[in-house]
């Protein structure tokens, strides 16, 4: 296995769809939030998203914020979509996605993470044994660091096919 490797790539979470999750034998969901399920550093999910979390769980697909934000942002934001969560969950190290997978009671198989960001949603979910799914970003980032990851992640995803959903 490559540990870069995601076992999907979709162009945002809204194609993650509660048929797409019993397709594929996925009980559950370990969110990345940041340009995930929001933009970078707020507080609130971006249109749909809320929406997107009522339609999952009707259909019985539990969620689970998994993020290496702050735990004031992210106690902020998790409460705005009513979710449980892990802050700074020190992604790409397993450790609490693997507490998060026992937290929802399933095994790892039955667990996808959604994420943006290689370097620590994709190889993190992989290094704890979960499914990843590779969504692409909402916005992009202005430091110097990530537009570099996103240039290395740039040359990855083409590589990639998307999934067929």
């Amino acid at each position: 296995m490559k540990i870069y490797k995601p076992d999907f790539y979709l162009k945002n979470i809204f194609l993650v769809t509660p048929e797409f999750c019993q397709k594929n034998g996925i009980k559950a969901l370990l969110l990345d939030a940041d340009n995930t399920l929001c933009i970078y550093h707020t507080n609130y999910p971006v249109k749909g998203v809320k929406e997107w979390i009522n339609q999952m769980q009707k259909k019985g697909i539990k969620l689970y914020i998994l993020s290496n934000a702050k735990p004031e942002r992210l106690k902020t934001f998790a409460r705005n979509v009513n979710l449980p969560y892990f802050y700074l969950s020190l992604k790409p190290l397993p450790f609490k996605t693997i507490k998060a997978v026992k937290n929802l009671g399933y095994k790892r198989k039955e667990v996808a993470l959604i994420g943006d960001q290689m370097f620590t949603d994709i190889i993190g979910g992989n290094l704890a044994g979960v499914r990843t799914v590779w969504v692409d970003y909402i916005e992009p980032e202005e430091s110097k660091f990530f537009k570099f990851k996103r240039k290395i992640e740039k040359r990855i995803k083409k590589s990639l096919k998307r999934s067929d959903v």
